[in-house]
């Protein structure tokens, strides 16, 4: 949404401002006094801040955002803490900014808010609102994370304000006082990159965050499970750099007859990705942490690319087609057919351990008619064994899998089916990368139950509990 339709609801409290400036005054002068300029400015620029409010928190909504409410507790902190990424810690950070200006503009604009308590009650009233009314008009989610964090900002915004006029008036008590909230934030925030830091490993995106509902599902064991602990080896590929990202796209695209010219192609770095695409011969992605990449061939015409009939295609010339792209296929990974009317066909080594090397995950590609190779989506990792780790034993995931703590992507969908009967088919365990690019242990669990052909085509599911 443009800044012009955003403006609007911030001139609107400007204009109000100033007529209710106006009307005080005129009052106050009757009396023989005048409105002080200070507390003026301020009321106008609250009045103006809150039009700014409006404006983001209701008219700044696109479509396919979602709706709802959430109503688990520092549910954005942990996911933030999950996957590590700059927007995903943006998410709650940026909730708490927005209200700081409430917290620094209320004490200013009216004595009574220097109470604290009248401060929290104006913050934590008008995020209430908004969140109740983005509910009920349908304007985005209502999450009691945003709560939360609104409530944080404002009374930091609060602290920072009357710290600042403690220390002005040379008040070293109160400045104390003041100081106390903002100090525990900073603490707390600098606490957990701390202790990411330090801790070995990193965390899984997907890891559990809170628990699905399990109450009343009958839990049958359907495959054999150890009661015994046991060690399982931590695996390790370095991350790509920005610069490794160049580098590796220079190269690659060579291979395929491209080039990355400055002038022409549009390279863009992400929390995650590194992008390059000059929109008319290639597109390719790169992951840094997984050095995962998924390459785009425009020189196909867009007919056969777009086509609902794919391509059909030998396994002999698919592997000739991908190591003529210069990516070498590992003997490990097994070769199926995905859709064969769509061209779309796999080569898979599911957590294939040899020597000290571990050969992960899928390599997808995409045919058109003709046989001709466009796109590649390349997942398809070998990593070498970092060390061993400690590990639960595949019995102690199960109960935490029938405690419901397991992958929290799939915790909404399992309370949404709520299965009465849940049959665990089979236990493996397999990997995953992690938020420092080590491919940690994980415990796969297949399911069945009584909503797989109503729901998935009668096909099984797929969760994982964390091994470590």
């Amino acid at each position: 949404m443009s800044s012009a339709r955003r403006s609007p609801p911030a001139l609107i409290g400007l204009v109000l401002g100033v007529m209710l400036l106006f009307i005080l005054n005129r009052r106050r002068r009757r009396d023989g006094t005048a409105f002080p300029k200070g507390q003026a400015a301020a009321v106008l620029l609250l009045l103006c801040y809150l039009g700014g409010l409006i404006a983001i928190t209701f008219m700044n909504r696109m479509d396919g955002m979602q709706m709802g409410f959430q109503l688990y507790p520092f549910l954005a902190f942990r996911e933030a803490w999950n996957a590590v990424t700059l927007q995903t810690w943006l998410n709650p950070l940026l909730n708490i900014a927005m209200f700081v200006p409430l917290g620094v503009l209320l004490p200013l604009a009216g004595t009574a808010f220097r109470r604290w308590y009248w401060a929290l009650a104006a913050g934590a009233g008008t995020s209430l609102g908004i969140e109740v009314l983005q509910y009920l008009l349908g304007r985005g989610q209502a999450d009691v994370d945003d709560l939360i964090c609104n409530i944080l900002g404002t009374m930091l915004g609060y602290s920072l304000c009357l710290g600042f006029i403690s220390l002005i008036r040379k008040q070293w008590r109160s400045v104390r006082i003041y100081a106390v909230l903002p100090a525990l934030f900073i603490a707390a925030l600098a606490s957990v990159f701390l202790v990411y830091h330090m801790q070995p490993y990193g965390n899984l995106a997907d890891a559990p965050i809170y628990a699905a509902n399990t109450e009343g599902v009958e839990w049958i064991q359907a495959c054999e499970l150890s009661d015994e602990p046991g060690q399982a080896g931590v695996y390790w590929a370095e991350p790509f750099t920005k610069e490794d990202c160049d580098h590796f796209a220079a190269e690659f695209l060579g291979r395929q007859g491209a080039e990355i010219d400055p002038d022409v192609t549009d390279i863009s770095y992400y929390d995650t990705i590194a992008f390059y695409s000059d929109h008319h011969t290639y597109s390719l992605t790169v992951n840094y942490k997984d050095r995962s990449y998924e390459y785009t061939d425009y020189r196909v015409d867009g007919k056969l690319r777009f086509s609902e009939t794919g391509g059909k295609i030998s396994e002999e010339d698919l592997r000739a087609a991908v190591e003529r792209m210069g990516i070498e296929i590992p003997d490990a990974a097994e070769f199926s057919v995905l859709n064969q009317e769509r061209g779309t066909y796999v080569f898979t080594a599911d957590s294939v351990v040899e020597g000290d090397q571990l050969i992960d995950g899928e390599l997808t590609c995409y045919v058109a008619e003709g046989g001709i190779l466009y796109k590649v989506d390349n997942a398809l990792s070998i990593s070498d064994r970092y060390g061993n780790a400690a590990v639960i034993s595949s019995q102690e995931a199960y109960e935490r899998l029938c405690a419901g703590r397991f992958s929290w992507r799939d915790v909404p969908a399992f309370n949404y089916w709520a299965p009465k009967k849940a049959r665990v088919v089979s236990c493996t365990l397999g990997y995953i990368a992690d938020s420092k690019g080590f491919r940690q242990p994980v415990y796969y669990f297949t399911l069945s139950d009584e909503n797989d052909v109503k729901y998935r085509g009668g096909n099984t599911w797929t969760t994982f509990v964390p091994a470590l």
